[in-house]
């Protein structure tokens, strides 16, 4: 398999995906980006206390 078919069947996948794909409707959307924020939110804060506990214990 060629980088020209490689690329022409990644052309057709995505394709594929594009045409089965719908846009969310409002509420979905802003679920989804509560979600997102939460998680981004949980991993930045136990990061700060990885660090934060390091650095005591480090001094």
């Amino acid at each position: 398999m060629g980088l020209a078919d490689r690329i022409k069947k990644l052309r057709e996948d995505w394709k594929r995906i594009i045409s089965v794909a719908k846009k969310p409707d409002k509420s979905m959307f802003y679920l989804n980006l509560r979600v997102t924020l939460i998680v981004l939110l949980f991993v930045g804060l136990l990061a700060f206390l990885v660090q934060l506990a390091f650095s005591i214990l480090l001094g």
